[in-house]
């Protein structure tokens, strides 16, 4: 999603006219005689009969009808005379494409939005409009304070709108959008592939040169080494201001050498190699430099027939279609000013009859202001007439882009666009985010947890929202974690489980989320293996160490462990990661009684209630039925536990735990 605040030109606020666009209001009265009902404002059945307004909201307003909302709104704006500043905020928040967020979804992010730029308290009405390609949800804020009447400019909000879109898309598992800070490295390079088809210097350097010049830079250990690398790929570095460039060996093109990779920044490059030094020895370098092993060339990615056939007929499209526009619009240039001539004429010549006329001096005053009016409202329609025109124009002859042209050949049955159209998916995809896969995806099952209720996007993609706050996707070729929690990690464990049998799972993310993986598929025995080495022995490790910690056939299995209770014994000990003085938390038995600490309760994420209870060498968890029994402990107090759960203060009268 993205945000966009629109501001008026005239530092003037008139949440009136606002408040009845936001609405869709069709009438010109002013807000306090405006009666017109909700249901008549905003029609019920918009979503079938195509009108602009899906749905509507009022918030922190005492009315329930727009109208007096507004008029409640206008007389909180009154009371702040001292401000002269713009007392509207009018924000729009848009979504991909194709993508339909719920309407409890739309008020979650209405909401954290508003809280999150400082306007919770404050007046607001909200709309959802469905009349372009993309929902978009409007909110006209009231900034003036609806009690202290104190007027609220958020500091920066582009930035905080920014930060949170990202962290609602992930909350509800909707596409992720670039913003500020984030895909600035290779955004621009597909934004321009996508545009025009031509490979970027960037791109190409990505797919072509970098894995040979990371060769080069661990195992050459020299500029000299570097320095060939570059030459047999047709390129050099070389310092420019205060870092190095890669440019083409004709310096027509040219990019930041760290936007390839932070290895080739000059703060690590000059820590490596010392400082920068040129090529030893250029009349050795000279064959090279013109006969590269590879060599950049604008064009697309494939080389086959196919694919440049293709592309040749998206540059005669491209070509053709800007002709034509460019011709309608010289058409229209040349009827505005045939248009002004003879309006010019003609004004001229009602101005000589008049100014010929007997009539008196008056007369001809009105006169000459009825001719001003009359051709002021001419060349006033003319140009809506023109504006209208061109308006059609630029929607019948749109910038055809080669994303657009290979989705209008895919739709055609072209198998060689649907082909390109899969491999740029691919290629721009969010590799870095964490996900689950296997080698052999032919063999990969296709699954569905109804129970689960997941969102379904165009692509087929299925996205799954947890309890607590987590959210997984399931996409063709890999299970990905968009918010990594204790419930998506093992929502996707057991998805790619399921999807990818009998065959290793490979892992990509951070380390803490493998870590978290294995620990899960310990902990649960799921029937599964990594890819990785390192990961599969520390599972098997930890299936060994909680074997050999089991005492007693009466001890709670992880079976018979409350899944709430499992989930937050696992997050204290990813914790216990990062923070060493933790002590290992584990589910208490009846092997446990004894003497032990208590240290207060938690509330488990099913809202059910625990205890913990410290030991010498662990952290004990223990789930109770009467909460109100440890009413009487405090945190830091002895107690003593049988093999029933019940307790008694070391050394008082007996009390009960279930």
């Amino acid at each position: 999603m993205i945000s966009k605040r629109i501001d008026r030109k005239l530092k003037t606020s008139d949440f009136d006219r606002l408040g009845r666009y936001v609405l869709e209001a069709k009438n010109d009265a002013s807000s306090i005689l405006w009666t017109r009902t909700a249901e008549y404002v905003v029609d019920l059945k918009a979503e079938t009969e195509g009108e602009k307004v899906l749905w509507y909201r009022l918030s922190n307003c005492e009315a329930e009808i727009p109208a007096m909302a507004i008029a409640e709104v206008l007389v909180t704006q009154s009371q702040n005379t001292r401000s002269q500043a713009d007392k509207t905020y009018h924000c729009v928040i848009s979504f991909p494409e194709g993508e339909q967020p719920t309407r409890a979804q739309l008020e979650d992010i209405e909401d954290q939005m508003c809280d999150a730029l400082g306007f919770g308290e404050h007046q607001r009405i909200s709309a959802v409009h469905q009349d372009t390609d993309n929902i978009h949800l409007h909110l006209a804020i009231n900034k003036v304070h609806p009690t202290t009447f104190k007027l609220h400019e958020p500091y920066r909000d582009y930035y905080i709108r920014d930060k949170t879109c990202r962290a609602l898309e992930l909350k509800h598992g909707l596409t992720v959008d670039n913003g500020m800070g984030q895909g600035q490295r290779y955004g621009k390079a597909y934004a321009i592939e996508a545009h025009t088809g031509e490979q970027t210097l960037l791109s190409w350097i990505q797919s072509e040169a970098k894995p040979a010049l990371m060769r080069a830079i661990e195992d050459g250990g020299s500029w000299n080494a570097l320095h060939q690398t570059m030459a047999e790929h047709g390129l050099m570095i070389k310092p420019r201001g205060a870092g190095l460039v890669i440019t083409l060996m004709d310096g027509s093109k040219g990019i930041k050498a760290s936007s390839v990779d932070k290895c080739l920044s000059f703060k690590a490059l000059t820590e490596r190699f010392g400082p920068y030094v040129p090529p030893e020895n250029t009349q050795a370098l000279t064959p090279t430099l013109e006969t590269p092993k590879k060599a950049y060339q604008n064009g697309l990615r494939k080389t086959d027939e196919e694919a440049q056939a293709l592309y040749s007929d998206f540059q005669s499209l491209k070509q053709a279609a800007w002709l034509a526009k460019s011709q309608l619009k010289e058409r229209l240039t040349a009827e505005k000013t045939l248009f002004t001539q003879q309006l010019k004429a003609w004004n001229a010549q009602e101005r000589l009859k008049i100014k010929q006329s007997s009539q008196s001096g008056q007369t001809k005053r009105l006169a000459y202001q009825q001719l001003a009016q009359a051709r002021q409202a001419a060349l006033q329609t003319h140009r809506q007439t023109i504006k209208r025109q061109k308006q059609a124009i630029q929607k019948t002859h749109p910038a055809l882009t080669w994303e657009q042209f290979l989705i209008q050949q895919a739709e055609q049955g072209n198998s060689k666009a649907l082909e390109l159209l899969r491999q740029r998916k691919t290629r721009q995809a969010n590799i870095e985010k964490a996900l689950l896969t296997a080698d052999d995806l032919a063999q990969a099952k296709h699954l569905i947890y109804q129970d689960l209720k997941p969102y379904i996007r165009k692509n087929g993609d299925l996205v799954y929202q947890v309890q607590d706050g987590g959210s997984v996707t399931d996409e063709k070729q890999w299970v990905s974690v968009s918010t990594v929690t204790i419930g998506s990690t093992l929502l996707a464990l057991t998805l790619a489980t399921e999807r990818f049998q009998n065959q290793p799972l490979d892992v990509q993310g951070s380390l803490d989320f493998k870590r978290q993986l294995v620990q899960l598929a310990a902990q649960h025995q799921m029937a599964l293996t990594f890819k990785d080495k390192a990961l599969e022995q520390e599972r098997q490790h930890l299936i060994q160490q909680g074997t050999m910690h089991a005492r007693g056939s009466s001890m709670v299995t992880d079976e018979s462990i409350p899944p709430a209770l499992q989930a937050y014994i696992t997050q204290r000990n990813l914790v216990r990661e990062r923070v060493q003085h933790l002590k290992p938390h584990r589910a208490w038995s009846a092997q446990d009684k004894g003497t032990m600490i208590y240290q207060g309760r938690r509330t488990l994420t099913d809202g059910s209630e625990a205890i913990l209870l410290e030991t010498q060498d662990a952290m004990l968890v223990k789930p109770v039925q009467r909460p109100e029994d440890f009413k009487g402990l405090s945190v830091g107090q002895r107690i003593q536990l049988d093999e029933n759960g019940q307790w008694q203060r070391h050394g008082h009268s007996r009390g009960r735990g279930r």
